[in-house]
């Protein structure tokens, strides 16, 4: 990834017209099948005209020097230059390439092009042979890398398998995405959930046997990190965890269970039985006070409850522990709309979580 910056500072009285033979150069651009790229303009000079800039972002070194190539072979481009040049005191380009932050694993990739289509993988989680979906970034390993826990829909028989707009995003972050169906879901082994929680919802009993599910289904999450460790294009000391709904609960208890898990992201997790099930918010506060990594807690305002969020974090108050935590504003109209925040609002909060991901993973 790289980025091509121009900068043109405008004679005496020429600040619009430098301003409009930009705005033309663009449409010239795209005109013969080029990106328009961005202008900005000065906006605190004290004195003399404000400088004006052009700025477009090319994947690698041989895309721009085709773009450079097709702007030198366009007589209009050549004309709206030799304009240009009547216009400005001074030109300047600058190429600009990203450095990484200290510390930081993550990187630029643009995945225009890069199939967004995992490598179907087999894990053993306590004897069982699970599936699970492997995503890598364009480039050669060994990358960090992010487990993905999905909610309760992967349904044993769905076609919805693996979660490909968040991998999508991880994997323009440099990161490999790995969704592991655990126990009972989508391709896995094992019964399904709402067999092993049977009871009335809102019952004791439900409250009972969805912690005790739950709490089997995060040892494979930490299975699924095993499995991941033992690749040789998997980068072992930097793979964190993150998911929502029943995949946020788990993302808590696994990251609980094993301190190796660099960071934790949960969404939404236990939000549609926070309010009734007193033994599962118990599960989850304990594994809370365990954590030894950082973690992020998100949910959408709309959400069925924002009180794990709310509740998980103030728990951790004065803990020294990491932690942050945003309620994000409504996402769509609905509970079910505002719970689906991970899967269908990443540009809501991937700034957030890549700010996250940069310091801790």
């Amino acid at each position: 990834m790289l980025t091509e910056r121009t900068t043109y500072v405008p004679k005496a009285g020429q600040s619009d017209a430098v301003l409009a033979t930009r705005r033309r150069a663009c449409a010239v651009r795209r005109a013969i099948g080029l990106r328009p790229g961005r202008i900005t303009v000065e906006t605190d000079r004290a004195e003399g005209p404000a400088c004006i800039q052009w700025q477009c972002d090319f994947p690698d070194d041989a895309t721009w020097a085709a773009d450079l190539d097709a702007r030198a072979a366009s007589a209009e481009f050549e004309a709206v230059r030799a304009t240009m040049r009547d216009l400005i005191d001074r030109f300047d380009r600058q190429v600009l390439r990203p450095v990484p932050l200290d510390g930081s694993v993550l990187t630029e990739h643009d995945i225009d092009g890069v199939p967004v289509a995992p490598e179907e993988c087999t894990f053993d989680s306590g004897g069982r042979a699970l599936k699970g979906y492997l995503f890598r970034p364009p480039g050669e390993g060994p990358f960090p890398c992010m487990v993905i826990n999905h909610g309760s829909g992967i349904h044993q028989g769905s076609t919805d398998w693996c979660n490909p707009g968040v991998a999508a995003m991880l994997m323009s972050w440099g990161l490999a995405a790995f969704l592991p169906h655990r126990r009972g879901y989508g391709n896995s082994p094992g019964t399904p959930w709402r067999e092993d929680v049977s009871a009335e919802y809102g019952t004791e009993d439900y409250d009972r046997q969805l912690a005790t599910r739950l709490d089997a289904e995060s040892d494979d999450v930490v299975a699924a990190r095993a499995f991941l460790a033992a690749l040789p294009d998997i980068d072992e000391t930097h793979i964190g965890v993150m998911g929502s709904s029943f995949g946020g609960t788990n993302t808590l208890l696994a990251a609980a269970k094993e301190p190796a898990f660099n960071c934790a992201v949960e969404f939404a997790g236990a939000a549609m039985n926070w309010d009734r099930t007193p033994a599962l918010r118990g599960l989850m506060t304990g594994a809370a006070a365990r954590l030894t990594q950082p973690v992020f807690f998100a949910q959408a305002e709309n959400d069925y409850s924002i009180r794990p969020t709310r509740e998980l974090a103030a728990s951790l108050d004065g803990t020294g522990k990491i932690v942050r935590a945003r309620v994000y504003p409504p996402l769509g109209l609905t509970k079910d709309e505002g719970h689906f925040l991970f899967g269908r609002g990443v540009v809501v909060w991937g700034r957030d979580v890549r700010e996250f991901l940069e310091a801790y993973l």
